[in-house]
């Protein structure tokens, strides 16, 4: 399941000195929030990585594989909202050999939700 066809809609995406930024929209009808939790439902944290993968797969136009989470720090939920637009900002975006690093601040308006520091695989090892 690609979590940005239908957990998050992309909104717009646009380069930034030193990275770029995408905005998504939270789909608050989504099945994930149904389970995850009845009633008052938030974003798994594991969703917040998998969208930062796919962003930055369709950012570089190439299939990437996770191979380590370095750094997380979760600092506050998303409750989904209709209409809430989360901002997803890359930064230090490096390739080295046959992966990629990136750091992603991951916030809206008001709030900072989480911190992260990711590399990826450009191939399944």
């Amino acid at each position: 399941m690609r979590l940005t066809d239908g957990f998050f809609i992309i909104e717009s995406t646009h380069d930034t000195e030193g990275g770029f930024e995408a905005v998504l929209r939270t789909n608050p009808e989504h099945p994930i929030y149904k389970a995850h939790f009845p009633g008052s439902p938030i974003t798994p944290g594991v969703c917040i990585i998998q969208a930062a993968g796919e962003l930055l797969e369709k950012k570089l136009n190439r299939k990437l594989y996770l191979k380590t989470v370095k750094n997380v720090k979760f600092l506050s939920v998303i409750i989904p909202e209709e209409g809430k637009k989360i901002r997803y900002s890359f930064s230090n975006i490096v390739e080295d050999e046959n992966s990629f690093k990136a750091q992603v601040t991951v916030s809206d308006d008001a709030s900072v939700y989480a911190k992260i520091s990711l590399i990826f695989n450009n191939e399944r090892l």
